[in-house]
């Protein structure tokens, strides 16, 4: 079976200049402990990098099962179990690594601001630099850092800057735009970014998204392409995975869909039309989401859904249509079928016909897809001093219980197969773990002190970076 993961385009998984002396013990540098960690012992192979979508609504990343899940509380640790970088997290509002560095944006106070770099192998502050307040961490990758300063009372004079990610120097700056995905580029090589030109409509000043669309090269700050979405159509951003010799990569599309039902969908990279779709007499569209060859409408009024239907984009037919919307909720994507949220209540919906499958009571309040054939269903809840909530494990067509997992909460994805876990012990700490879904191995990933919040986590192939008090990494087993 080839690996397909539902992943958030171009995104490490969020749960979101000075040289530096040797080891970052500069005199006004944040403390670093640096513990060499052994990560040898435990190891299992992994594939690409699970990552989560803008807009998901019920969970924080999506996975391949294959195979027959077996789930056990057993664990294989790693020694030693604590982090092998201790940053101080004290006004952190945003972090992001490439895998090699970490990139901290620190806010002290209203006024002041920095990004600062730290090299993951030995935890050395690389280079610190000042930005706007109000900035935000836009996307990061091997060459890049992209920050954003969005105005908005005056969005034309919102900004866009790329930084040197090995010295932090400004590389390139763009007015007039503001970043469509906060946290990624949005897609491959591309900063996709609402565009609001000088001399445009001043009423668009005030709308986020705009009718204007920009693809903005995150090397050199160039404008790749632009588009303008035509009065009266609906653009949405349409999120596929793809596996690449192992490496998981995110592809984004931009589709527009027109009154008449002339849907279009391009590439992110380039804004060329890769699909051209006629819909069978779709009316009036608010909004849409497309998975696979099915594409869910709706329209809302008053900040309800009033209807919804769903076509065949292989032929462009309506399969089925529901003009009175149950209490007005919206319906989303459970892998291929579609879910609906009732009363407490999760009601699972056969994307071909609309007919219900079946129901998730209210003891389980987050539904997330696995792949096409599984669902996994978690509680959740703010008392992080109560025992874990575990989860399990469901047929998409039937809601059968396939699997449950004890002991463990879920809170995070890992490179396939893996899942990040997570269990509070009686002393009041909390060991962070990698979960195989295939196998059910568990291997301790490192141990923490316990969690008055829950915390903001990142991943990328190699690393497991968290933020609480402070910002913890973990080397991830290769």
């Amino acid at each position: 079976m080839g690996q397909r993961r539902r992943v958030r385009a171009g995104t490490d998984n969020v749960y979101g200049p000075w040289d530096a002396e040797r080891m970052g013990h500069q005199r006004g540098a944040p403390p670093i402990v640096v513990i060499d960690l052994d990560a040898s012992a435990g190891r299992e192979p992994l594939g690409g990098v699970a990552r989560r979508r803008p807009g998901e609504r019920w969970w924080p990343f999506g996975l391949l099962l294959v195979g027959v899940l077996a789930l056990v509380t057993g664990a294989r640790p790693i020694t030693p179990l604590t982090p092998s970088v201790v940053l101080r997290g004290d006004g952190v509002i945003a972090f992001r690594s490439d895998g090699r560095s970490v990139y901290l944006l620190r806010q002290p106070d209203l006024a002041r601001a920095f990004v600062e770099s730290y090299r993951v192998r030995d935890g050395a502050r690389r280079w610190a630099v000042p930005v706007a307040a109000g900035a935000h961490l836009a996307a990061v990758d091997g060459a890049r850092v992209v920050l954003a300063v969005e105005e908005p009372e005056n969005r034309s004079a919102s900004t866009v800057v790329g930084l040197d990610a090995v010295t932090g120097a400004q590389v390139w700056r763009q007015t007039g735009y503001v970043p469509s995905f906060y946290g990624s580029a949005g897609a491959l090589g591309v900063v996709v970014a609402d565009a609001y030109p000088p001399g445009a409509d001043p009423g668009q000043e005030q709308q986020r998204p705009t009718p204007y669309l920009a693809g903005i090269d995150i090397r050199t700050g160039d404008v790749r392409w632009s588009l303008e979405t035509p009065p009266g159509s609906t653009r949405e951003f349409v999120y596929i995975e793809q596996v690449e010799s192992g490496d998981a990569r995110a592809r984004v599309e931009i589709a527009e869909l027109d009154p008449d039902g002339t849907l279009r969908v391009r590439s992110a990279e380039t804004a060329e039309i890769v699909r051209t779709v006629q819909l069978d007499r779709p009316g009036q569209v608010h909004g849409f989401q497309i998975s696979g060859d099915r594409l869910l409408a709706y329209r809302s009024g008053r900040g309800t859904m009033l209807s919804s239907a769903v076509f065949d984009l292989a032929t462009g037919r309506r399969l089925w249509q529901r003009t009175d919307e149950p209490d007005g909720v919206l319906l989303w994507w459970c892998g291929r079928a579609l879910c609906s949220g009732i009363g407490g209540t999760t009601v699972v919906l056969d994307a071909g016909t609309g007919r219900e499958l079946w129901r998730l009571d209210g003891r389980w309040t987050g539904l997330g897809r696995l792949d096409n054939q599984y669902l996994l269903a978690t509680r959740s809840t703010q008392d992080v001093t109560a025992p874990s909530q575990g989860g399990v494990v469901l047929d998409a067509a039937t809601g059968r219980i396939v699997r449950r997992i004890d002991g463990w909460d879920v809170f995070g994805g890992l490179a396939w197969p893996g899942v990040l876990v997570a269990s509070h012990n009686a002393a009041g700490g909390t060991l962070i773990a990698r979960l195989d879904v295939v196998t059910g191995g568990v291997t301790v990933l490192g141990r923490t002190g316990h969690w008055s919040t829950p915390p903001q986590c990142i991943t990328t192939a190699t690393l497991l970076t968290c933020r609480l008090d402070h910002v913890s990494i973990w080397p991830l087993p290769a």
